[in-house]
């Protein structure tokens, strides 16, 4: 075993930088039973719902090339604590009870900042990694948002309903989140990188371009999923959505780590491309499901399959990174996700005009397994003699 492999990965730094990425995610989550409430009683409509997850979505993809591209000039803590700070700052700003426009206003700072930390932190994660493990550092880093998302909408949805809906003290909680974030980032080391030399990059690299391509397949399925899972279940009186996505999220916390470490040692298309196959088959288990039981066990197989294939397909995109390259490496890659996640929600919603819930699933199901499809043919391309 190699000195990088007997490296320790589980540091103050890396304890500090989980706990900021945590408590942020925890400070997202959170909201998810709350905003649309506040939307409505705000004078709103289902539409200002949608309108308002767009915005947010919208002005944390937008900066993120620019930032990518200057990630190794203004250092990676910097943009860390940055973004941190915008949204906990705008977080702030809903203790004030703002107006629908104001409340617009205040989800598109907290999206330029989340764009901003989203950037940061995947970065000092590679940053982090040791040589020869990055999947265990990824697939361990990678454990703190489901731990959010399997706890904080829980909490949220708790706290709206026995307090009647008391906004101040609903907005409160998600910006004491915030501020813990902020002071795990503000403990964080930012390891030394020699910038000498630094060129000015692109805005995307061509690196990354297949293992964002697959993130892309993944999470137009997560959006999916998160968009419309609420309508199916009521559509099939499945009154069990919410320990769907708490399930989804326990059983990620386990298999990315996992599936990191074994990606590590026997390579990321050996993990990656099952998963793939696994998250597809519970696509169709959902599509199906006309119990409780087979919708929770749906989520189980999904959390497989997607925990897994997260992990390995993000370090298959470190490994082909130089470190000065991880800043626009990594923006392309999580710009990816988001686009995902945003095309996915769109392009559904106009399809179930004329298809129906099963017939969407399934689609989704095909759609996972696109990546498979151009892992054969880049594989075939890459055997083939060349032609002279």
């Amino acid at each position: 075993m190699s000195a990088d492999q007997k490296e320790k990965i589980i540091t103050f730094n890396f304890m500090s930088l989980f706990g900021a990425v945590f408590f942020l995610f925890y400070a997202l989550d959170y909201y998810i039973p709350i905003l649309p409430f506040y939307v409505i009683d705000a004078g709103g409509a289902e539409a200002s719902v949608g309108l308002l997850m767009g915005v947010f979505t919208f002005c944390s993809i937008i900066l993120r090339p620019f930032l990518g591209r200057d990630l190794n000039r203004r250092g990676r803590k910097r943009l860390l604590v940055m973004g941190i700070s915008l949204y906990a700052a705008a977080g702030l700003g809903l203790l004030f009870l703002p107006s629908l426009p104001l409340l617009f206003i205040f989800r598109a700072i907290q999206g330029f900042g989340w764009g901003a930390f989203l950037l940061a932190f995947n970065t000092l994660t590679l940053d982090l990694a040791p040589e020869g493990r990055r999947g265990s550092v990824v697939g361990l880093m990678g454990m703190a948002p489901p731990f959010s998302l399997a706890t904080a909408p829980v909490l949220g949805e708790y706290l709206r309903i026995t307090t009647s809906e008391n906004y101040l003290l609903l907005f409160f909680v998600a910006s004491i989140a915030a501020l813990l974030a902020l002071l795990c980032g503000l403990l964080v080391r930012e390891p030394y990188i020699d910038r000498s030399g630094t060129e000015k990059t692109p805005l995307l690299l061509g690196k990354v371009i297949f293992p964002s391509l697959i993130i892309f397949c993944m999470t137009f399925n997560l959006g999916v999923i998160l968009t419309f899972l609420p309508l199916l279940g009521e559509a099939r009186d499945l009154q069990a959505v919410g320990y769907f996505f708490t399930i989804f999220a326990l059983t990620t916390v386990f298999s990315r780590p996992v599936a990191g470490r074994l990606s590590d040692r026997f390579g990321r298309p050996v993990i990656f491309l099952p998963a793939l196959f696994i998250a597809a088959a519970s696509m169709v288990m959902i599509a199906t499901a006309v119990t409780v039981e087979q919708l929770l066990l749906s989520a189980f197989v999904l959390g497989i399959g997607f925990g897994s294939a997260h992990s390995s397909v993000m370090a298959m995109a470190a490994d082909r990174l130089a470190v000065m390259e991880r800043g626009v490496g990594m923006a392309t890659f999580t710009t990816a996700f988001d686009l995902g996640i945003v095309i996915g929600s769109i392009v559904v919603g106009i399809l179930l005009t004329w298809f129906d819930f099963q017939a969407i699933f399934m689609l989704c199901a095909v759609i996972m397994l696109f990546p498979v499809l151009g892992n054969f043919i880049k594989q075939k391309l890459k055997d083939s003699p060349r032609l002279i």
